[in-house]
């Protein structure tokens, strides 16, 4: 009895635990305390818009959106996230967006990042920043053309 009661837990186990999609979302290994992995290095993507500070959130300050926790500084700026996420997530899904034109998934450092058109792009290192800079236009829209073939493709299969 005792070991179909185990067999039947197992069996059951990934129920219980949300379904992620194959790494659409920089997420960190993990689950946060809202559930979910944590996107962003866990830094207030609504400060880093809106004051160009890479501060780190809270978790009491968290919200949850296509399967990845995000982290805020204050109630103010989780409310104006939770009212429009899409305006505050970085692009293509928070990767690196030089790596995504080149067809990779590289993790994205909120520390290395470049607001255009009120677009929020993160990026692996000063380099892959530096290169994106060099041809803003050209580059995001390479980036996004590729985001589109690889967005639902798992970084190990890249």
């Amino acid at each position: 009895m005792k070991k179909l009661m185990i067999a039947t837990l197992v069996a059951t186990l990934p129920l219980a635990l949300p379904a992620f999609a194959a790494d659409e979302v920089n997420v960190s290994n993990g689950i946060s305390a809202a559930g979910a992995p944590l996107a962003v290095h866990g830094v207030d993507v609504v400060a880093l818009l809106q004051d160009g500070n890479p501060v780190e959130g809270f978790a009491n300050f968290s919200a949850t959106y296509d399967n990845a926790s995000y982290y805020f500084t204050s109630q103010e700026n989780l409310d104006a996230f939770q009212a429009n996420p899409v305006a505050y997530l970085p692009q293509h899904g928070g990767f690196c967006s030089f790596g995504v034109s080149v067809g990779k998934k590289f993790d994205g450092d909120p520390d290395q990042y470049v607001v255009h058109d009120g677009k929020l792009f993160l990026f692996l290192n000063a380099a892959t920043r530096a290169n994106f800079l060099k041809d803003v236009a050209g580059t995001k829209q390479t980036a996004d053309t590729q985001w589109s073939k690889i967005k639902h493709t798992a970084v190990g299969d890249l």
